[in-house]
């Protein structure tokens, strides 16, 4: 359930207009109840009626104390900071969970908001020296059902809505024993095998910061086998993490989007309005089986940190076409992540375009036979010209070496995609 807690008074008197409905409601009913004394069934009707009325009441209640005086999820804040402590919003079930591999994943459990007040001169230097501040505190489970122990260095950032500000982690905000870790090796990087590990971490932010946030996106690293930061396990997680009501709204349409960075690393706002994510389409190079998994188009609005990024297509409207494809390599070859070409194809003989590498994840490493990568591929149109194209084509190859000779004598794989015209 997730808990919203901005405006007492305004929330008070809507209560206090519930409360009204509620009170009128079960008023007419006794009216009811005496003018049909006689009717078995009516009687019935009303009590039930009167029953569930007095049960909205007491969850309503609930509700106000629970956003009111709801337990503190970080208690160490109140006597570290030695300030007040007040509980803003509560998310207790964000189901925010992320796959590293077939078994090792983590998740938030629950976070929470408070606005801290009344510090200790020492504690405002945690707000920039201002007199107030708030406070993010997330709890996280990570579950190792592998057969091996993994490694996280602790690398996590929050990033604002408009990408202009990192609110960087302050793990001294929580307790040392309340802290992520593996009590059972002297290795803080260390999580071992066949176990699951909860800990929280907090984010202090000032008054300005917390006013302009949504839903900032948080971003967890990647982790890493052998103790050896070059031997990654799957992809960052990254999650948006709702302020508000406005927030959550956000979120839920921002799940939608295949991730690129445009969405993982706030560039830019994209407003999906054509999508097909169902095509798994799959074509063949000598074993290598290469899938369209689907394709979005979106309106995109750079965030105010990210518009110099965009200065090459002037001032028009842009347009972003993400296709996700999935590569499997079957063959005996391996071939260089990095180094898969891919292109459009515009009206036939129109022209091609390159892939926006800038906006997509970093894909790095040999594709050994016998492995899967997802492939998050990103095109951007100027939306005058994007509205004068008929038919797009995504060709996919060729595939080459570390050393980016080609494979496969050259070849290459064609998909139409499909439009909204």
């Amino acid at each position: 359930m997730i808990y919203y807690h901005y405006n007492f008074g305004e929330f008070r008197r809507q209560r206090m207009r519930v409360k009204s409905l509620l009170v009128c409601g079960s008023i007419f009913s006794a009216l009811l109840l005496g003018a049909c004394g006689n009717e078995e069934d009516e009687k019935e009707s009303v009590s039930t009626t009167s029953n569930q009325e007095v049960t909205e009441e007491n969850d309503s209640e609930k509700l106000e104390q629970e956003q009111e005086s709801g337990p503190i999820l970080n208690t160490f804040l109140a006597e570290d900071l030695d300030a007040d402590v007040e509980v803003v919003f509560t998310n207790k079930n964000p189901e925010l969970k992320h796959a590293y591999s077939d078994d090792v994943f983590i998740q938030i459990d629950e976070y929470q908001i408070v606005h801290v007040t009344n510090m200790a001169e020492s504690s405002k230097t945690n707000f920039d020296g201002e007199d107030e501040g708030y406070v993010l505190t997330y709890k996280m489970t990570l579950v190792n059902d592998s057969d091996e122990d993994v490694f996280y260095a602790g690398g996590v950032s929050l990033l604002s809505d408009d990408g202009m500000d990192y609110i960087i982690p302050r793990n001294y905000l929580v307790a040392r024993e309340q802290w992520l870790k593996d009590d059972s090796t002297d290795n803080p990087s260390q999580y071992s095998k066949q176990s699951s590990f909860t800990g929280m971490n907090a984010h202090a932010m000032t008054t300005e910061q917390f006013n302009k946030l949504v839903a900032p996106t948080l971003t967890i690293d990647k982790l890493f086998l052998n103790d050896d930061v070059s031997q990654r396990l799957g992809e960052n997680a990254v999650f948006k993490i709702p302020f508000n009501e406005e927030g959550t709204e956000k979120a839920a349409a921002t799940s939608q989007l295949y991730a690129d960075q445009m969405v993982t690393d706030n560039i830019a706002e994209k407003e999906l309005f054509f999508e097909k994510t169902d095509i798994n389409e799959t074509k063949n190079i000598d074993g290598v089986e290469i899938t369209l998994n689907g394709v979005q188009y979106a309106d995109v609005i750079p965030t105010e940190a990210n518009k110099p990024r965009f200065s090459n297509f002037g001032d028009s409207d842009l347009v972003a076409l993400t296709a996700k494809i999935t590569i499997e390599n079957n063959s005996d070859t391996p071939f260089e992540k990095a180094f898969v070409d891919r292109k459009l194809i515009i009206d036939e003989n129109r022209g091609t375009m390159f892939n926006e590498g800038m906006l997509e994840p970093a894909y790095r490493g040999l594709l050994n036979p016998g492995e899967t990568e997802e492939y998050i591929t990103v095109f951007l149109f100027r939306k005058d010209e994007f509205g004068i194209y008929k038919k797009l084509e995504l060709q996919v190859g060729p595939l080459k070496d570390s050393k980016a000779a080609p494979l496969f004598k050259e070849s290459s794989v064609t998909f139409d995609l499909p439009m909204d015209i």
